[in-house]
């Protein structure tokens, strides 16, 4: 099965490839509509567990106020180097039925990782802004993921401006962070959140919809993939949620 050619049919129809197709085009797979809420089910709830293998360590590090570095002096960015190149050959590999048990291993290397990553900076977070910025972080995703499964298309960005929004972005946060790294004003990181967010505004209702089929198009099997996608999504505005707290202690301090 090509899952990353799974389409789905609201009548329940199923098919293959026809006789006319060439042997070397990819399969096209019709699902119907039971088995694409049971795969769009299975993504949101891993993606929660994965949330959750990275938040509940980060709470109890933050409460105890353990300094990670102390017992493993290593330079944190090695863990964030490590989760990329994790991410990067996961990117890189079509994901079937025989490599699902590996797809899932190099999504739980990379969680871990990154986990370990943050974790170093645990001790310097209080642990209740901490829990507000992962619930925050938590119920903007959701709300987004909502909104682009559930919202009428012609409410929704299309492709074109998603990507354009994209590229915008990705060019200013590059700016913004050069500019933070030489200047050292925290502004910068203020404004690379924001841009950040909404990024995510934008990326996360269209991940919503090609995961729950809206695009005609579902990557059916692909489950790892799509549920590391949602939760590095989380991740991403939980760090813009701390940056905002941290802003807002640096100028009330």
């Amino acid at each position: 099965m090509n899952n990353q050619n799974a389409r789905w049919a609201p009548y329940g129809l199923q098919g293959g490839r026809g006789d006319g197709q060439p042997a070397d085009e990819p399969e096209i797979i019709v699902i119907n509509e039971r088995d694409l809420r049971a795969f769009i089910f299975r993504v949101y709830l891993s993606s929660a567990i994965l949330c959750a293998l990275s938040g509940i360590p980060w709470i109890i590090l933050s409460a105890l106020h353990v300094n990670v570095y102390e017992d493993i002096p290593v330079p944190p960015f090695v863990w964030l180097l490590l989760s990329f190149i994790i991410l990067t050959i996961l990117s890189c590999i079509r994901q079937t039925p025989p490599i699902t048990l590996l797809c899932w291993g190099m999504v739980l290397a990379s969680v871990f990782f990154i986990t370990l990553y943050g974790a170093y900076y645990m001790h310097l977070v209080n642990a209740w802004v901490l829990l507000v910025s992962l619930v925050a972080a938590g119920a903007l995703l959701a709300l987004l993921h909502l909104y682009g499964a559930k919202s009428p298309e012609m409410l929704l960005p299309n492709l074109l401006c998603t990507c354009c929004v994209f590229l915008l972005a990705s060019i200013t946060m590059i700016v913004l962070m050069i500019l933070f790294l030489v200047i050292h004003d925290l502004r910068y990181m203020l404004a690379f959140a924001c841009v950040f967010v909404v990024l995510i505004i934008f990326m996360a209702p269209f991940q919503a919809r090609y995961i729950c089929g809206r695009l005609r198009q579902v990557p059916f099997g692909e489950t790892a993939s799509s549920a590391n996608g949602i939760y590095l999504h989380f991740v991403f505005l939980l760090a813009c949620m701390l940056v905002f707290a941290l802003y807002y202690h640096y100028v009330n301090k």
